[in-house]
């Protein structure tokens, strides 16, 4: 794909350099880094000047996003930066931008529009990086967008699954007010790990797309399991929760996400589920009973009162028939704080893989205990928190 045209540099590519991050960082990197700095405090007005700019000079381009912008204007320009950022990571950048890429067919993006969106980004960046801004600036940012979005390419292209399924809801379980369990089959079969997620969207809001994990390892009857919350102005997540019934049609994307269990282990599990985020931590108890494995799996389960505690008689169920798990509800308002700080005193956990799912303060707090409490970086899997920021949205 053809860099988009700027007024220094022209057609100029650069591979992803290599290494894990931790050498020194390249000069395109510092530069970047430094625009990055500079725009976080006008980000705002950045992806507003963005947006203009697509729109206005590719009209076209429109149609690929929902009507109303509100909720979904800053995640294309937040996935471009937070792929910028990372820019000296193969090890992290690659992976990402490949789901990315992948995961962004299900809207209509073709090959030819990455140019549009890279003039625009270009465009944003000069005008509010004053102070950082100049020809090398802009030469990195050109090579760092062309290596990025010919990756993004190259995995949609690479990609022979649909860009998207058709699902008909089958079942949908008021748990509470506020939490539904929805069951939907898929026209197609559907292939997915126990601990991903995928994007959900409803007739109700045509492209306006939501994460949510899977609730269930993957069935012999293709059926698929969410556990939805709703939120106040969420829009996908009212409507699953309030407006779908049986014989609803959803649309979903490709599955993704990485907190799946390691097999070739045998390493005790240490869980950690916030209100919905249980979900996938109920789908890999389950994957782990299938693969008839007796390693200790020790599941801690956290809601702001017992009633939100709303999958506890499956999770003890589940305990009854499996001596290797233990299930320990956790009840409390500061959620975020309170149930990583549980987990503590029942160690030590330093030879557990650790597992953490909820909302994305509570995984920053979870991760952050985790380690304090000495479990090591690399042994702790939870899905990417920008992924996550609009989950129940």
């Amino acid at each position: 794909m053809d860099a988009p045209p700027t007024r220094s540099a022209r057609r100029e590519t650069a591979p992803i350099p290599s290494g894990t991050g931790t050498a020194e960082p390249s000069s395109d990197a510092v530069l970047i880094r430094r625009t990055l700095g500079e725009i976080g405090p006008v980000a705002d007005k950045v992806t507003s000047y963005f947006y203009a700019l697509v729109f206005i000079g590719h009209p076209e381009l429109r149609s690929l996003f929902p009507v109303a912008m509100d909720v979904q204007r800053d995640r294309l320009l937040k996935a471009l930066l937070t792929a910028a950022e990372h820019i000296d990571n193969p090890d992290v950048l690659v992976p990402y931008l490949r789901a990315l890429g992948a995961g962004h067919r299900k809207y209509g993006t073709m090959p030819g529009h990455y140019p549009a969106v890279g003039e625009a980004l270009v465009g944003a960046l000069a005008r509010y990086a004053e102070a950082t801004w100049g020809p090398e600036a802009e030469a990195a940012w050109v090579r760092a967008y062309t290596a990025i979005s010919q990756i993004m390419i190259d995995a949609a292209a690479e990609d022979a699954a649909p860009a998207w399924w058709h699902a008909e809801v089958v079942s949908h379980d008021l748990r509470t007010p506020d939490i539904a369990v929805l069951t939907v089959r898929p026209d197609q079969p559907y292939a997915f790990l126990a601990g991903q997620y995928t994007s959900l969207e409803t007739p109700w809001w045509p492209r306006v797309w939501r994460h949510y994990s899977f609730a269930s390892a993957p069935r012999a009857d293709g059926l698929l399991s969410f556990h939805v919350k709703a939120i106040p102005a969420g829009w996908v997540s009212n409507a699953l929760v309030r407006h779908a019934r049986p014989g609803d049609v959803l649309r979903l994307g490709p599955p993704s996400g990485s907190m799946v269990v390691d097999h070739t282990t045998d390493n005790g599990m240490l869980c950690l589920g916030g209100g919905t985020g249980i979900a996938p931590i109920k789908a890999l108890i389950e994957d782990v009973a299938e693969h008839g494995e007796r390693r200790p799996v020790e599941v801690f389960f956290g809601a702001r009162s017992d009633s939100d505690l709303y999958d506890k008689d499956t999770l003890l169920g589940l305990q009854r028939s499996h001596p290797w798990l233990s299930v320990r509800p956790v009840v409390g308002d500061g959620l975020a704080g309170q149930l990583p700080q549980a987990v503590g005193p029942h160690g030590p956990w330093s030879s557990y893989d650790a597992f953490v799912s909820g909302p994305p303060a509570m995984i920053r707090s979870g991760v952050d205990e985790l380690k304090r409490i000495g479990i090591p970086d690399e042994r702790i899997r939870h899905d990417a928190v920008e992924e996550l920021a609009g989950v129940a949205g």
